[in-house]
């Protein structure tokens, strides 16, 4: 396994110098001539007053970047003849922390890059170099002037790879975020390492739905914290989840306005009508780990059961009793599972 990921961190870095360090008469990703300038990626400035602080302060500040997204099939956006960025990028804000292969962390519905439990981003950061990000118009992140879909929010995050630098990483997605992940590997094979999906479902006919009632909760703007724990936790596990709610009630929180939390229910809406996603998982051909809890109110179990069975080359865990929080409720195992899962 080594060997191999040699092979395809090789690889990764010299498309990525090929994108990053063009000579004159030499080709841009895209195909086009640079110039004699060197390309750089683009800059990374810090948000004021987003550091973790106490226990968490090794987390760091949340950070800003430009990112624009990257046309299916390929690993870096198109630039401009010099070798800079189109007009039109977004400020994608991000934390990273950690040391180690590459890991990237999509977050789910009604949720910022602060709804990770610093407990175990901790944990992770210890044998990867993890990155967590906010999708657009949510937290800190620049909002999209157009109406975001789950292949756009794909594209963009294949973006954000590049942007930082990224190499073939291992990709996390949790709840909604599972079918951003999935679609970028679906769109871009290659860039990604391994796949991860917890508490994920790939949408269309197939999807099984939660109640009514969970659904107006995440969709609505007015949920408070200790509702959505509720959610994220079986009832029996009021100790997992009061540590969850006090271990992110210590990081500066980058709230979700209503605007976003509505823009997103309605995407996650047509998700569940559309089959994109879900008619392309064959395109999956990378180790895909899928993780949930068997008592997942928000994307119920047998959600995972149907990916497992359409994703070649994956592995189903269920943790007992847990919810859509399970890979913080059974934090150790799922840091154990990832590290057995991509070698690290």
């Amino acid at each position: 396994m080594r060997a191999q990921r040699s092979v395809h961190v090789l690889s990764a870095l010299a498309v990525l110098a090929c994108a990053v360090a063009a000579c004159g008469g030499a080709s841009t990703q895209d195909g086009t001539k640079a110039s004699v300038s060197t390309t750089t990626l683009p800059v990374v400035t810090g948000v004021t007053g987003s550091a973790a602080g106490g226990g968490y302060a090794a987390l760091g500040r949340v950070e800003r970047v430009s990112v624009l997204p990257v046309a299916p099939g390929r690993v870096a956006p198109r630039l401009l003849a010099d070798g800079t960025m189109r007009p039109g990028a977004l400020r994608i804000a991000f934390r990273q922390f950690g040391s180690g292969p590459d890991l990237v962390l999509v977050t789910g519905e009604h949720g910022s890059l602060t709804a990770w439990d610093p407990q175990v981003l901790l944990e992770l950061g210890a044998h990867y170099r993890v990155t967590v990000f906010d999708l657009p118009g949510i937290g800190y992140s620049e909002p999209s002037p157009r109406v975001e879909t789950v292949s756009s929010l794909a594209d963009l995050t294949a973006g954000l790879i590049w942007s930082l630098g990224l190499s073939q990483p291992t990709v996390v997605g949790w709840g909604f975020g599972g079918e951003v992940a999935m679609s970028l590997a679906e769109r871009h094979p290659g860039l990604v390492w391994r796949l991860v999906l917890a508490d994920a479902t790939a949408g269309g006919p197939r999807f099984y739905r939660p109640a009514a009632a969970v659904s107006r909760l995440l969709a609505s703007p007015s949920t408070t914290q200790q509702e959505i724990a509720q959610l994220f936790f079986p009832a029996d596990e009021g100790t997992a989840r009061l540590n969850w709610l006090s271990d992110v009630g210590q990081i500066s929180p980058d709230d979700v306005t209503a605007s976003a939390i509505v823009a997103q229910a309605a995407l996650i809406a047509r998700m569940s009508r559309d089959s994109a996603v879900a008619h392309e998982l064959g395109r999956i051909r990378i180790p895909t780990l899928i993780l949930a809890g068997s008592d997942d109110v928000v994307v119920p179990v047998a959600n995972a059961r149907e990916l497992e069975r359409r994703i070649a080359h994956s592995r189903l865990v269920i943790f007992s009793g847990a919810g859509y929080a399970s890979i913080f409720q059974y934090a150790s195992d799922f840091v154990d599972q990832l590290i057995t899962f991509t070698g690290a």
